[in-house]
């Protein structure tokens, strides 16, 4: 008699923890579906508010795309150094140096693109459902004119190509970062503008 009271007894034990350890499962299962949806809706967060500073710049007209890739109108691609190449955007003013590749139509080869200049002609379309903005402008630099053609999708990414007569028709690829504020920053004793 005591043996089966203690067997009923453990197998009632067993019961209790097993189901305790349900509820411990379904309790570990639930907090790590929360904790993977809050971050889920974190990163899409933090997504749409790049997507609107990206957004801001552009219509703004001050960014800097930093070039990583020169396309090369043979086929093929080069890497590029962003620090180093780069397209800059600040209202009416554009700075671009870039390196080139491709055939020049001048007395001597270039291996470079870099000028600043003003910016004319200044035309951007938006497409609103894609986020993508599309801009065509003229940059004139002393007697030298470049007609400056830009994609730049919602995320930042873009592409731009470049005509002039004294050089083949140049295409890159690179990333938007928006400029900062003015009023942002401050400047010190002995700083150039």
């Amino acid at each position: 008699m005591i043996f089966e009271l203690c067997a009923v007894n453990i197998i009632a034990m067993k019961k209790i923890a097993f189901f305790l350890s349900l509820v411990f499962l379904f309790s570990a299962c639930t907090s790590t579906k929360e904790l993977s949806s809050t971050r889920a809706e974190n990163r899409k967060l933090k997504r749409l508010a790049e997507q609107a500073d990206i957004k801001k710049a552009v219509e703004s007209r001050r960014f800097i795309i930093k070039v990583n890739r020169i396309y090369i109108s043979g086929g093929g691609n080069a890497e590029m150094q962003p620090q180093n190449n780069f397209v800059i955007i600040n209202g009416e003013i554009a700075s671009i140096s870039l390196g080139y590749i491709g055939r020049t139509y001048f007395a001597r080869p270039i291996s470079g693109i870099n000028f600043n200049g003003h910016t004319l002609d200044y035309k951007m379309e938006s497409d609103g459902a894609k986020g993508q903005y599309k801009i065509q402008m003229v940059v004139k630099a002393g007697a030298d004119k470049f007609d400056v053609y830009l994609t730049i999708g919602g995320d930042g990414y873009c592409s731009i190509s470049l005509n002039n007569s004294y050089i083949q028709s140049v295409s890159y690829y690179g990333t938007l970062v928006p400029l900062a504020n003015p009023k942002n920053v401050t400047v010190q004793k002995g700083d150039r503008i």
